[in-house]
Order: C-alpha cells, then structure tokens, then sequence
C-alpha cells in the first residue's frame, strides 16, 4: 500500500487561464450538460399494469421527449418517445410510449440481450452515497432483461446478470401489430410497477421520503431494419449491422449510458409537482469535474498533482465552483492515488472522490 501525505489546499479563487482546444478537453465538455428531473406524483391507489394508459396517469406530467444520448447537437430522433411516472408506499410505476410504425421483436427468454432487438431501458440507482445501480430492459414481447451494477464498467465493475427484480409488473400493449411488416404501426407502450423492495438494501425502509430524489435515466435503442421472408431483421452494410440509435431523456454527451453522475434526477413529490436540481447537484458536479481533470492530467505525466490550478482545463470546468468548498486533498507518496475532500462553507454537508471513482457523502 502507498504511503500517503495530505496536502491541504484551500484555494482563493484567481485567474488561472488554460488553453481548451485539445480532443481530451472537448471530451469533458461534453459532460457539462446539467441532467433533467421528473416530479412524480404520490398515489393511493395500486395501478393495474397491462400496458394501458388508465385514468390516473393523467395525475402525471408527460417527460420532455426523447434527443439523441450525446445532446441536442446531434439529429434528433426520428420517432418520438416520452414517459410518465408516478409511485406509491410500494412501487414506482413507469408508463412509456414509444412511436414506431414497425413494431417488431423476436427475443423470448428472460434475461436474453434484449437490445438485440428494438428496446426500453430504464437505469435506477436509488442512492446517491452508493455506486450500486440497476438496469431493466425490455422489448415489444414484454421480455425482460434485468442486472445490478456494483460499480460503473470503467471502474471494474461487473453485470450482476443472475439478479431480478423480485415481483416486478411489466406490460407491453402494442397499438398496431406485432411482427407484421404488411402494416403501419402508430406505437407500442410499456408499464411496469417496479417494487421498492427489490431496490432496497437490508434493515432499510425502501419506500422512499417526499421531497427526497434518485438518480434515473431511460434509454431507447433502435435499429435500422430490413424484411425478409416477412421476418424484421437488424439491417446490414457491408456485411456487418449497421450501428444502432440511442434515444435518451437526459443527455450523457457520449454513447455510454454507464455514466450513472450524468443521469437524471426522479423526485419523489406528494402534491407539489416542482422541478428543481437538489441542493447537493452543484458539488456532486464540481467533484466529478476535478476527477474528470485529473485524470487527463495523469495521461499525460502519468501521475496526479495536488494543485488543482494546473489541471488543463480548471478555469473552465472547476474554478468558478470552488468559492463555495474548501477542499482537501490527499495525495499518495508516488503521486498515483488521490483523494479529495469537498465541505460546504458554513455547512456540515460534504463529497469525496478520489482516483478510483469511488465517493461519499452525507448528503442524505
């Protein structure tokens, strides 16, 4: 183990300029988009999920529609898709729609790789001082693929394929018809009532609090297609299938949805339907700005540095913010670990982050 030494820095913002025109800083430019946030709205009353927009989804605001997953820069999406949702002391309950005019899907088995086929993603992680997260797919044929996620694919983590969310509800009505190219379709719509409990961690209530908010984004993967003997397949170029479309609510600004600090945010509201970024957003972005930072620093010297001043790029994506936090860092004796601290002037409220990505806080 590394032998560390803190080095505490306490910055009085100046006016550190840094040139931003390499490929690696417009890479984390393309981080800086703020998420969205949905108010979802508490019910008293169970839905029945068959994939049917009953009475009580009107209680729900529509989302924004669905833009590419690297930002509005890019085409926007050829079909629309948007989302509702609201929740109970005992489920959250999604109801989306998605327009296709050849609804089509062939995978049957549980746990198969869904976005084989066109698909609904939904990615949840419920706590913000965990790096655990889940991932539900499903397609037109209402099967589903389900998996936790320990930890982000870039920081070593590995799909949990044998986990399911225990006693979920899912439907898919389909408002055309399935699997058959000789028609139009107008769109097919998925419901599912999704149990706290099966998100929740031992000894913990899992329904959460009014007013609390979870990270949550919904992806739509969709392939160009071509029909043979009257079967839909993925369509090929060249001998190889041509890349799919990936349709997001709230911007990653790269095509990896594993980025769960870039998602959006659900908040769980009783009667006041408000949207607001939580309070703890700005220095949850500061921090992960600085770990963006660092390491493009370490690329390039193959090390860490403690003064954040000389990190390509902290005028632009870090300095503004830092008036608020005092921050320390710790620094390993090889100068290959890191960790920083960030406190909330006058407050007791902190994050941490260091080299590995891994991070707390007392935000909640």
């Amino acid at each position: 183990m590394n032998k560390l030494f803190p080095i505490i820095l306490f910055f009085i913002i100046g006016g550190a300029n840094f040139v931003n025109a390499q490929h690696t800083i417009q890479h984390v430019q393309t981080l800086q988009g703020d998420p969205k946030v949905y108010t979802a709205k508490k019910i008293s009353q169970e839905i029945e999920i068959d994939g049917k927009m009953e009475a009580i989804w009107n209680n729900a605001p529509w989302s924004s529609e669905f833009m590419d997953i690297e930002g509005v820069h890019k085409t926007k999406p050829k079909y629309q898709t948007q989302f509702k949702m609201l929740w109970d002391e005992a489920n959250l309950y999604i109801y989306a729609k998605l327009e296709e005019p050849h609804i089509w899907g062939t995978l049957k088995q549980h746990d198969a790789i869904i976005y084989h086929d066109n698909d609904f993603e939904i990615f949840i992680k419920p706590k913000l001082s965990s790096p655990v997260y889940y991932e539900i797919e499903i397609n037109a044929l209402n099967t589903v693929m389900d998996l936790l996620m320990p930890k982000p694919y870039r920081f070593g983590g590995q799909a949990v394929m044998h986990w399911d969310t225990k006693n979920i509800k899912s439907a898919v009505h389909v408002y055309g018809t399935l699997n058959n190219p000789n028609d139009i379709d107008s769109y097919w719509a998925v419901e599912m009532a999704i149990p706290f409990t099966s998100l929740g961690n031992f000894g913990g209530n899992p329904t959460p609090k009014v007013n609390s908010y979870w990270r949550i984004n919904f992806s739509r993967v969709q392939w160009q297609h071509d029909i043979i003997n009257q079967n839909y397949i993925r369509k090929k170029e060249n001998g190889k299938i041509i890349e799919e479309d990936n349709w997001v609510w709230s911007p990653i600004g790269l095509i990896n949805m594993h980025y769960p600090e870039k998602w959006g945010f659900l908040k769980f509201a009783d009667d006041d339907l408000q949207s607001a970024l939580p309070v703890y957003y700005n220095i949850e972005k500061t921090a992960w700005n600085i770990h963006y930072l660092q390491q493009l620093y370490k690329n390039k010297h193959q090390y860490y540095t403690a003064d954040l001043k000389l990190l390509e790029g902290f005028s632009s994506y870090v300095e503004k913010n830092l008036s608020k936090y005092d921050i320390q860092i710790t620094l390993s004796a090889d100068m290959k670990f890191y960790h920083i601290l960030l406190k909330e002037k006058g407050k007791n409220y902190y994050f941490t982050i260091d080299s590995h990505g891994n991070y707390t806080t007392n935000y909640e």
